[in-house]
Parts: C-alpha cells; structure tokens; sequence
C-alpha cells in the first residue's frame, strides 16, 4: 500500500497530522485505539468481540467508533456500559444480572428507564 492510501486510511479513523508518522508508545491511548480498529478493519475478521471499548476514548472516537462497528459486515459482541454507543449500535441487548443472561425487549433507553425504577424502589424501601 502507498502512503498516500494509508494516509487515507488513517484520516478515516481520526488519526490525521504528525500523529502518522508516530511512534505508537507515544500516542494516546485513545489515538492508539483508532490505529488499532483501523488494522481490525484491515483484516476484516468474522466476529469482534469488544469489552468496554470505549474506555480512554473522546466522543468523536466513540462516534467514529459506532459507525465502523454500523458498518461491519461481521458479528459483534459488544460489552459495554456505554449507553450513548450501545444506542448507536445494538441491534440486541442482552442483560447480565445475578448469574443470568436475558434477552432485553426494547431499546437501550427502555432499560436505562427500568433500570432507574429499580434503583428509586431500593432507595423507598
């Protein structure tokens, strides 16, 4: 690949200016994810598996983040408390509660509401 096409490439994910021509240990560990989703892009697996990804990342990484797992033609098992990012990507939520998981019927901000009933009825009684 040329440099001009990597340099591309990189721009796609947010990694624009001198951060190309850095070395990784002296990137932030938010730039350094953007690198790394671009070289999962590359090699264009069958599934992801993402635990709390967007750990040390801005909003316009989890954005940019959001519209490469939207557009990623694989199956992705995302673990996240990240409501704003599983808002933008799940087509299903699975919940993990008390060494059980349960297939949630609605969208994430349906949960976060119940979840907030949960947590006023602990506070009432």
């Amino acid at each position: 690949m040329e440099d001009s096409e990597w340099r591309g490439k990189l721009g796609s994910f947010g990694v624009t200016g001198d951060f190309q021509t850095r070395k990784m240990k002296t990137m932030s560990d938010g730039m350094r994810t953007r690198v790394v989703m671009l070289l999962i892009a590359l090699v264009n697996p069958h599934v992801l598996l993402l635990d709390e990804p967007t750990n040390h990342l801005d909003m316009q990484c989890i954005d940019a983040l959001a519209g490469a797992i939207n557009k990623f033609s694989g199956g992705v098992v995302l673990v996240s408390h990240d409501f704003r990012l599983i808002g933008q990507v799940a087509k299903e939520i699975w919940v993990c509660d008390k060494k059980t998981v349960t297939k949630w019927e609605g969208d994430i901000q349906s949960y976060k509401k119940h979840l907030k009933k949960e947590v006023m009825k602990k506070f009432k009684a």
